[in-house]
């Protein structure tokens, strides 16, 4: 009886150890802070991710609520328009791949507005001169 008894006293100290240490770490994790993705705008309708892709390539990608209407658009540095599409209102999501290997060096605006809020993302686009090499004999 006596051994039951000590057995008994190390479960309860064991069980409310355990209990302590489980409300300190659901404390903990409830007050940490996620890291921002620098890559993600969010917007209360709609959030925007933008992602090198293979070289020549940039993937964007755009969670939304249903039942709005975006328009997203590619300018370049002078505000021209290179590229717009509506993305409708029944959809959850947009995705788009962009071949940037034909524009020039510099930097371009992705815009996404839903008609109430515009958001702006830049792309910064940059070309590697060739290196050459000069050998005299």
């Amino acid at each position: 009886m006596k051994q039951y008894l000590s057995n008994l006293k190390k479960y309860t100290a064991m069980k409310t150890l355990f209990a302590t240490a489980l409300i300190a770490f659901a404390a903990a994790t409830s007050f940490a802070a996620v890291p921002e993705d620098p890559n993600r705008v969010l917007n209360s309708n709609y959030a925007v991710n933008v992602f090198n892709g293979k070289e020549g390539k940039i993937n964007f990608l755009i969670e939304k609520v249903k039942g709005k209407r975006l328009t997203v658009r590619l300018r370049d540095a002078k505000g021209q328009a290179l590229f717009v599409e509506d993305v409708a209102k029944n959809a959850e999501g947009y995705a788009r791949r962009f071949d940037v290997s034909t524009l020039e060096t510099g930097t371009y605006i992705l815009e996404v507005t839903d008609g109430e809020t515009t958001t702006k993302k830049s792309v910064e686009i940059r070309r590697e001169a060739p290196a050459r090499t000069v050998s005299v004999n």
